[in-house]
């Protein structure tokens, strides 16, 4: 297995708003294990700051699984959820969905196990005296804005998934935000034709008000934008290697630091499935990292982080099924039905199969082993 290395050249921007937390590693020249599972522990309640979100993910991209993570295994630390953690979770996930591909996996996958974004609204209308929020607990606007751009992202998914109607009320709150947000997040749960929209909102606001939110609307699209921009014009690269990673680095973070829940595969991290028994090592030891093995695996650990179909095609023999089987494997998805392989004859028509065949190790990894080649 190589060895994921990561420098935290962007840290010292990030420190800058961290109120100190991070000056007194900046300092160091050599990094202890016990320094780095700090500096990111504090990385990832950073996250979770909604002034300081966007910058972390520009600046620590390849680490925001990780984070991600590091911040779910906290919600429900002591069997109890926090329910601040848990909003504030929330509005982060949202402020990066657009931007960054394996957050919308990750997000779906967190909300089969936890609350809707707006379960404050639920715990409010019975006795929920035994449910405590902070001082700073997150504005409704934020969480209604939060379970719009939710929507955004995934209409079909987000729909299904929570019960919108609790939302009702809020038709008719004070706050022109929270009645923005909820309006469009009815408009697009009932499947509203724009035309009726535009009547909806009309009732809901006058002129001058839609005038102001769609301005907002529009001044957010273009930060979205300048957003993807400036990530394709800085990314920031990963390295590894075969050989065993150095215990102390400077300004590095290495494999060992990563939390369990993620594992890096030729340089990119991808989520783990955990499995009760620890028999994976072996396994994962049987394919020899070769330079070319190991271009051609970091193609198609890129293809599954961004959510994509992938085929791949060569002769008998070529290593085709050794890739799939390795990525499955070191993903903790080595079984049915997490990976299904599927042997096509002669009387098969191939061509129906592979185009509609989807590599998605995310959820389920498909192998398909064509006997035909046209």
């Amino acid at each position: 297995m190589e060895n994921f290395q990561l420098s935290l050249s962007g840290l010292r921007t990030i420190a800058q708003r961290s109120g100190g937390e991070l000056n007194k590693f900046m300092s160091k020249q050599i990094w202890s294990p016990q320094d780095r599972e700090a500096i990111l522990n504090i990385l990832g309640q950073l996250l979770l700051d909604k002034e300081c979100t966007i910058l972390i993910g520009r600046q620590l991209r390849p680490l925001l699984l990780d984070l991600l993570e590091r911040n779910a295994e906290s919600i429900r630390a002591g069997g109890q959820i926090n329910h601040d953690l848990h909003e504030r979770l929330c509005v982060a996930m949202s402020k990066l969905v657009n931007c960054y591909p394996d957050v919308l996996p990750f997000a779906l996958r967190y909300f089969q196990n936890a609350s809707p974004v707006f379960q404050r609204l639920f715990l409010e209308s019975c006795d929920s005296g035994a449910v405590r929020y902070g001082r700073r607990r997150m504005k409704l606007r934020d969480l209604m804005e939060t379970a719009y751009r939710f929507l955004k992202s995934d209409i079909s998914s987000f729909r299904e998934m929570w019960d919108w109607s609790v939302c009702l009320p809020l038709l008719k709150s004070h706050d022109l935000t929270v009645r923005w947000y909820t309006a469009h997040c009815l408009a697009l749960v009932t499947c509203m034709s724009d035309a009726n929209k535009q009547i909806f909102l009309k009732k809901m606001f006058n002129a001058d008000e839609l005038i102001n939110f769609r301005l907002q609307f529009l001044d957010e699209l273009q930060n979205q934008n300048l957003e993807r921009g400036l990530l394709m014009a800085n990314q920031e690269r990963t390295m590894w290697q075969i050989k065993r990673c150095q215990q102390y680095t400077q300004g590095h973070i290495v494999s060992g630091d990563l939390c369990l829940s993620v594992v890096p595969v030729c340089g990119v991290i991808l989520p783990k499935k955990q499995q009760k028994g620890q028999h994976l090592e072996e396994d994962i030891g049987q394919l020899v990292l070769v330079e070319s093995t190991c271009k051609n695996l970091h193609s198609l650990a890129l293809a599954v982080s961004y959510q994509n179909p992938v085929l791949l095609e060569g002769p008998i023999g070529c290593g085709k099924t050794a890739l799939v089987e390795h990525l499955a494997t070191v993903t903790g998805r080595h079984k049915p039905p997490d990976i299904l392989k599927v042997q096509l004859g002669d009387q098969t028509d191939s061509k129906v199969y592979k185009a509609q065949a989807i590599g998605n190790l995310t959820y389920k990894t498909i192998q398909m082993s064509v006997s035909q080649y046209e």
